[in-house]
């Protein structure tokens, strides 16, 4: 029986407008090493990665390369320009996926996934052909207009989805032989395998697997790695 093959693209190509820094999100450090690099760094956690496909904003490439050599040597990897959404950039990379048995997606900004969530997705995704791991809300939900609730939102059943996502390469090149509006507009690949007709099992996700999205993350990021407690002034958060 042939060693099983898995690729990880690694999604990293936004400039993350909303994070309001120069530099692209994914390249900006925490506590000295680029979030995309200590995201990929968690990945390997897990030992049967054979290739990492990693998209980053046009220019950004030789930067990205530098910085996986220098923190991850022997690290097999190829850096690619991405698209203008985060999906586009995704079906560039799977069009450079030759052969793989299994491809997990990961957001460049989640750096503290651990290897046994990669083995809960891995082994789902071998069993159903997609995967994704989720948490439960626990939070109220609400909807709202003009800055006024309209209406509360029921969370039973409702979950958060998290990455790595994990599929069959073929179950995920399906999901994105479709209109490239379609692929543009999507917010994860798990939507997309689901509107192709595909069922997607959800595993068990982890608390400590944030996205860093906002400047505000980096503060819980590095208490991650500090062991720090978040302080926060209450007469600051009135």
């Amino acid at each position: 029986m042939s060693e099983e093959k898995i690729v990880c693209i690694v999604a990293g190509a936004g400039r993350g407008k909303r994070f309001g820094k120069k530099i692209p999100k994914g390249f900006f450090p925490i506590e000295g090493r680029e979030l995309f690099v200590r995201s990929i760094e968690s990945i390997s956690k897990f030992p049967g990665i054979s290739e990492f496909i990693v998209l980053v904003p046009p220019g950004w490439e030789e930067e990205a390369r530098k910085k996986i050599e220098q923190n991850l040597p022997g690290t097999k990897f190829r850096v690619m320009a991405g698209g203008d959404t985060r999906q586009q950039s995704v079906a560039l990379g799977l069009k450079e996926v030759d052969g793989a048995d299994l491809v997990l997606v990961h957001d460049a900004c989640r750096p503290f996934v651990s290897g046994k969530l990669i083995d809960r997705v891995v082994e789902a995704a071998r069993e159903y052909g997609a995967a994704v791991p989720v948490m439960e809300v626990t939070d109220t939900l609400a909807r709202v207009k003009d800055k006024m609730l309209e209406g509360i939102v029921p969370r039973e059943r409702v979950v958060s989805i998290q990455t790595p996502q994990a599929f069959g390469l073929d179950v995920l090149r399906s999901s994105y032989d479709t209109e490239e509006e379609t692929i543009r507009v999507a917010t994860d690949e798990s939507s997309l395998a689901q509107k192709a007709g595909y069922r997607v099992r959800a595993v068990e996700g982890e608390l400590w697997n944030i996205k860093v999205t906002v400047e505000e993350d980096l503060e819980v990021a590095n208490c991650f790695l500090t062991a720090d407690i978040l302080e926060m002034d209450p007469e600051e958060d009135r």
